[in-house]
This record gives structure tokens, C-alpha cells and sequence, in this order.
């Protein structure tokens, strides 16, 4: 039994970070008179330029309203510390090998956020969509390398509790995912310990200097919800184009 709890507390851990997501107060954010702003002009994958935080959160105000979607849109100013929050580990915890920490936190996959513009939708309890629109389209170019190359090294790694033997096994596996935008990349996280699991699934999608992110935790229809995120992501491409 106490093994079975030991196990299971590094589940939760995990649980914990895979359900982070970018997640924030949005009752702080959608109130906003950012939210009524016009969508811009034209430069989807183009002009490369970069959008501002409120033209991005206009864009996602824009497709909760089409697509019936009922969670709160978060401003820049409400979402980026949650972001920065759920790219670090659960304290008491390591993982290996270690890089896997990005994988299992998901924020870094965003990239470098310092010189970015960033909008989120909570669109369910286990969906969030997160936009970031960097200053140059040479950061999310090596975004998309990086998150690659980590998916290939973390197809297997390990959570264990500091100075306890107990482990907690995790993979990461490619999807097969297709959207709008030039680079569109999606893979699964799986969590398992004590007997149960644990899985959250992440489709991106980069195009010009923006990146749509989308997040799905433990979803009873995997088909269906990277379908879902697929149509969502090009809704939001779409609504920028505009």
C-alpha cells in the first residue's frame, strides 16, 4: 500500500504539470476593452510580422463567439505568468532524462517569450489554446527544430520523488496532424504510475512569426479531439488572415 501511494503521489505530480497548460486567472482577463478590438490586416504566413497582444486576443474573442466555445479569453498580461509557472518542475520531483521536463510542463514549447505577444482560450475544462506571436519568425523556426528533437528524446523517460525509488513512467509519441499553417506539429505525453494513467495531447501549429498551441488533457476520444484542435487551429489562422 505504501508503495502503491509513493507511486501515486509522482502521478499526481505529473497529472499537475501536464495539466498546467498555460493556465492563468481568466477572470481577469476577459473583461478587457482589448477584446472589442478590429481583427488586423493581412499576415498570415506572409509579411511575417508580428501581431500585438491585442490583436491575438481579439482573434480568439472572435472564434470562442463562431465556434460556440464557452471558457474565458486571457490577455497577455493574465496569461504569461502562468506560463512561465507551468514550465517548471513540481517541487520534490526530478525526471529523466532531464530535458524531459519541457515535455511534461509543455510550456516550453511555446519558445522564448520575452520578445513575444501572447493571447489564451480556456475553451473546456481540458482544452486550452494558447497564441504567441514572436518578434521574428527566426525564433519559432527554431521552436519547431527544438520541440522535434525533444519528442525523439523523451519517447521514454522516468519522474521519481527525491531520494525514493518509486518511479513513474512517461512517453511521448508523434501524431499525425495537418492544418492551415506551414508547420504543424502534435504529439501525446502519457503518465503512468500505480496502476493508472495519465495522457495530454499538444498540437501546434507555426505559421510566420505566430504559433497556435493547443492543449488537450486525458480526452476519451483522442481521434476526435486532435480533429477538434486541427479545425480550432485553422479558425484561428483563419480569423488573423483576416
Amino acid at each position: 500500500m505504501k508503495k502503491s501511494m509513493k507511486a501515486g503521489a509522482l502521478l499526481v505530480a505529473g497529472i499537475f504539470a501536464l495539466s498546467a497548460c498555460g493556465s492563468s486567472d481568466d477572470s481577469a482577463s476577459a473583461d478587457s476593452p482589448a477584446s472589442d478590438s478590429p481583427s488586423p490586416a493581412p499576415t498570415l504566413a506572409v509579411e511575417q510580422e508580428q501581431y500585438t497582444a491585442e490583436e491575438l486576443e481579439a482573434a480568439l474573442t472572435a472564434v470562442k463567439a463562431d465556434r460556440g466555445l464557452t471558457g474565458e479569453v486571457s490577455n497577455d498580461a493574465a496569461l504569461r505568468p502562468g506560463l512561465s509557472e507551468s514550465g517548471a518542475a513540481p517541487g520534490g520531483f526530478n525526471v529523466a532524462p532531464e530535458q524531459c521536463m519541457e515535455i511534461l510542463g509543455f510550456a516550453n514549447f511555446f519558445g522564448d517569450l520575452d520578445n513575444a505577444n501572447v493571447a489564451g482560450l480556456g475553451a473546456s475544462e481540458t482544452q486550452r489554446i494558447t497564441v504567441v506571436s514572436h518578434a521574428d519568425a527566426a525564433a519559432l523556426d527554431q521552436q519547431v527544430d527544438d520541440n522535434s528533437k525533444l519528442v525523439d528524446e523523451c519517447a521514454e523517460f522516468e519522474m521519481t520523488g527525491d531520494g525514493e525509488g518509486e518511479v513513474a513512467k512517461g512517453t511521448a509519441e508523434r501524431l499525425d496532424a495537418s492544418t492551415e499553417a506551414p508547420s504543424t506539429q502534435a504529439f501525446t505525453v502519457t503518465m503512468a504510475a500505480a496502476g493508472v494513467s495519465f495522457s495530454g495531447m499538444k498540437v501546434a501549429a507555426a505559421s510566420g512569426t505566430t504559433n497556435v498551441v493547443i492543449t488537450v488533457s486525458e480526452s476519451e476520444d483522442p481521434k476526435a479531439a486532435l480533429a477538434s484542435a486541427e479545425e480550432t487551429i485553422n479558425a484561428v489562422l483563419a480569423e488573423l488572415a483576416q
